[in-house]
C-alpha cells in the first residue's frame, strides 16, 4: 500500500503518540546465517501485495527475503492482489536477486485484464533476471492460498496483508480441492494463525483509503467474516517512516535500489512507508516498537465505507497496532533495505 493519500491524516500523529500505550515485545533474537526460513519457530508468513506502484510494497518484498534468508521467517509465498499482468514477474525478479526464486507465487484473478497501473514493475522485469513472464505462468492467488495452507500446522501461518482484500475474500468463498477437503473459511480457520492487514485510521476511522478501494466487496467481506484474530497496523504506521534514502549507494541491480531509482529519482523518499512496518510487526522483529490497542473491540465498516474500531465485539483477540519508537523502526528498515 503506500502513497501521498495518507498525508491528510497526518496531524492525528501527534494525538496518538500522546496516549500512554504498553510496548509489544518481539521474538527473541535468531542467529542469522540460518539456511532460508529454517530457524527454530521462524513465523510461517505468506505476504499478499499490491505491489506495483508503491514504495512500501517493493521494500517489503525486499524486508521479507532478507529476513527468510537469516532464518527469522519462512515466507512460504507470495500473491499479487491487483491486475498487473506482470506483477508476479516483478516479484519472482526481486525473490531471485536474493537468491529465492523458488519462492511460490500467485496472482489476483482477474490479471489477464492488466488493468492496473505497472508502476516501477516494467523496469524490475527488464533489469533483473527472473522465470516467471506474467500471470500464466502462476497458480491464481486462491489456489496457492489453498495449497500452501493446506500444507502447514493448524494455527501456524501469518498473513501479512498490504493491499487490497481480493484473494482474502477469495479464499474465504474456495470450495474444497487444490489440496484440501475444507471449504476456504474453514481451512482459513483451522491454518492461519492470524491476519495482519495494513489499513485504516483507529480508532476514530475515515473513509475508505486505497487497500479498500482496491476491490470494496471483497473488503466488507473480510473485515466482517474473516474466521481468525486480526491485527490492523493503521495509516499512522507510515507517514514518518521515511526509509530507503542511502539505496543509491548500492549496486546499480540492487533490486531495492532500482525501485528506489524510478520512484524517487535517488533523492530523498518523497513518500511514506506502511507496509514495511506491517511485516515487521508482524512477525514480532522488533521489541518496544509498537503498541497494540483496542483490546475487546475490532474494524467495522463505518457510514463513510471506511473502518472504524468498535469499542465492544466478540472478537477478543483482534488489535489495531501505533507505533511508538519511530527511529528505532526506521534504522531496523533501512538496515535490511541495504542488504544485498
Amino acid at each position: 500500500m503506500g502513497g501521498r493519500r495518507w498525508l491528510v491524516i497526518a496531524a492525528a500523529v501527534v494525538i496518538v503518540s500522546a496516549a500512554a500505550v504498553a510496548p509489544v515485545s518481539g521474538l527473541a533474537s535468531e542467529p542469522q546465517g540460518v539456511p532460508a526460513g529454517e530457524a527454530k519457530g521462524a513465523p510461517r508468513v505468506i505476504i499478499d501485495t499490491d505491489l506495483s506502484r508503491w514504495w512500501d510494497d517493493a521494500s517489503t518484498i525486499g524486508l521479507a527475503n532478507v529476513l527468510h534468508q537469516r532464518g527469522k521467517i519462512r515466507l512460504l509465498g507470495i500473491v499479487s492482489n491487483v491486475p498487473n499482468a506482470v506483477a508476479v514477474a516483478a516479484i519472482d525478479a526481486i525473490d531471485t536477486a536474493y537468491g529465492h526464486g523458488d519462492i511460490p507465487l500467485g496472482a489476483v484473478a482477474g490479471s489477464k485484464a492488466d488493468s492496473f497501473q505497472h508502476g516501477y514493475t516494467d523496469e524490475l522485469v527488464r533489469r533483473l533476471p527472473n522465470s516467471v513472464r506474467d500471470q500464466r505462468d502462476v497458480p491464481t492467488a486462491v489456489a496457492l492460498y489453498r495449497r500452501l495452507l493446506a500444507k502447514q500446522p493448524d494455527h501456524s501461518v501469518t498473513i501479512v496483508s498490504v493491499g487490497g482484500y481480493t484473494n482474502l475474500a477469495g479464499l474465504l468463498e474456495s470450495k474444497r480441492g487444490q489440496g484440501s477437503t475444507l471449504d476456504g473459511r474453514a481451512l482459513a480457520g483451522k491454518k492461519v494463525k492470524r491476519l495482519v492487514q495494513m489499513d485504516g485510521i483507529f480508532p476514530g476511522g475515515g473513509p475508505a483509503f486505497t487497500n479498500q478501494k482496491i476491490d470494496l466487496e471483497s473488503a466488507s467481506a473480510v473485515v466482517g467474516g474473516w474466521p481468525t484474530p486480526m491485527a490492523w497496523v493503521d495509516g499512522l504506521a507510515g507517514i514518518q517512516t521515511k526509509v530507503g534514502g542511502a539505496l543509491c549507494a548500492e549496486a546499480s541491480d540492487h533490486p531495492m535500489r532500482i525501485v528506489y531509482e524510478v520512484l524517487f529519482a535517488c533523492g530523498p523518499p518523497a513518500d511514506g512507508n506502511w507496509d514495511a512496518p506491517t511485516l515487521l510487526y508482524a512477525i514480532g522483529d522488533l521489541q518496544g516498537v509498537f503498541t497494540e490497542e483496542g483490546q475487546g473491540g475490532a474494524a467495522v465498516i463505518n457510514a463513510q465505507g471506511g473502518l472504524s474500531w468498535e469499542a465492544s465485539s466478540s472478537r477478543p483477540k483482534d488489535v489495531y497496532v501505533h507505533v511508538l519508537d519511530q527511529p528505532t523502526l526506521n534504522a531496523r528498515i533501512d538496515e535490511l533495505l541495504a542488504v544485498g
